[in-house]
């Protein structure tokens, strides 16, 4: 059925909250699973939209460094995964993160990846990884829908 399942992680409890249905699906179709974590500098909140304009002997030290630290994170889930009897292969890539999502998958693939669940304002205002990689990509996508738990009724 699948050939790859693809789990994007950018490092946050959320984008991790995936991983039980990623590993479901792969339990089911025997199908690896590829954890990819994409880097994009824009989006670190330490320099946020101001990342363009970082000196360009620092953006190359830190583009490094958060290669480095996704790539551990990753190499950590894998091992975990892989302890679990999974198959588990890992990429990190540098650019924009619906872009850099859309070029890796393959025919063949399922992308597996948490969303915020949110609606309205927020999420136009806040805008939506997730929403523009279904619009975009060339793959089924499993969206694991996080949205915030309800308030209990009294």
């Amino acid at each position: 059925m699948y050939d790859r399942i693809v789990v994007p992680l950018d490092g946050s409890e959320l984008a991790e909250r995936a991983l039980p249905q990623a590993e479901g699906l792969s339990r089911l179709t025997s199908a690896p699973l590829h954890l990819v974590r994409v880097v994009d500098l824009t989006r670190l909140e330490r320099y946020g939209p101001y990342a363009p304009i970082v000196p360009a002997g620092a953006f190359d030290r830190v583009l490094a460094e958060e290669r480095e630290a996704a790539r551990e994170e990753l190499e950590a889930t894998a091992r975990n995964l892989a302890a679990r009897d999974l198959a588990v292969t890992v990429e990190v890539r540098h650019g924009t993160v619906t872009h850099e999502l859309v070029r890796l998958s393959r025919p063949g693939d399922v992308m597996v990846m948490a969303s915020h669940g949110r609606g309205g304002l927020v999420r136009w205002f806040l805008g939506s990884v997730a929403e523009e990689v279904v619009r975009r990509s060339p793959v089924p996508v499993l969206l694991v829908r996080m949205a915030p738990p309800a308030e209990p009724t009294v």
